[in-house]
């Protein structure tokens, strides 16, 4: 069942083949299919409409339309070109963006950023050198009011027209 064949039985004119190299680049550089890993957008894709999923994602072409990673980072690329609104976790640009940017923690346009669009993060940096357009809005996000109850109203409280004219 696990017999190997001998070797004198492979094909004599088979062109042989180098051995399989061993890349040496760190794991978290590898782009993985892993959920939690980094997908990238090549120079040479193009994409027009909504895009989303659940990994980090670096674009290094173009898109047309929105970018929605809501829990996860989106870094754009030095060859990246997007007119699309972007909402992620956290942004980081270092291309062309044209629409808004928002994101949950962080912003960071790179020296070779150019942005034009608003930008909403409770932290914005912009590194000298980018070029920008648009307003700023770090405003951090306000947890809802609770929904007030009435409180029940004791009979001393309550006081009746009828009541207060008759002091006396």
């Amino acid at each position: 069942m696990w017999k190997r064949e001998p070797e004198s039985a492979t094909t004599p004119n088979a062109p042989s083949m180098p051995p399989a190299r061993i890349e040496s680049e760190p794991v978290r550089e590898r782009i993985s299919n892993e959920p939690g890993g980094r997908a990238v957008i090549g120079p040479s894709i193009q994409i027009k409409g909504e895009l989303s999923g659940g990994e980090d994602l670096l674009i290094e072409g173009r898109i047309e339309g929105k970018v929605a990673l809501a829990q996860h980072a989106v870094t754009v690329g030095a060859k990246g070109r997007l007119a699309a609104d972007i909402h992620a976790r956290a942004v980081h640009v270092e291309g062309e963006v044209e629409g808004n940017i928002a994101a949950e923690e962080l912003i960071v346009l790179k020296k070779s950023a150019r942005v034009r669009g608003d930008l909403v993060a409770p932290r914005v940096v912009i590194e000298d050198g980018a070029r920008f357009k648009g307003s700023v809005d770090m405003e951090t996000k306000r947890p809802a009011a609770a929904p007030t109850t009435p409180r029940p109203v004791a009979a001393e409280e309550v006081k009746r027209p009828a009541d207060a004219a008759k002091v006396g």
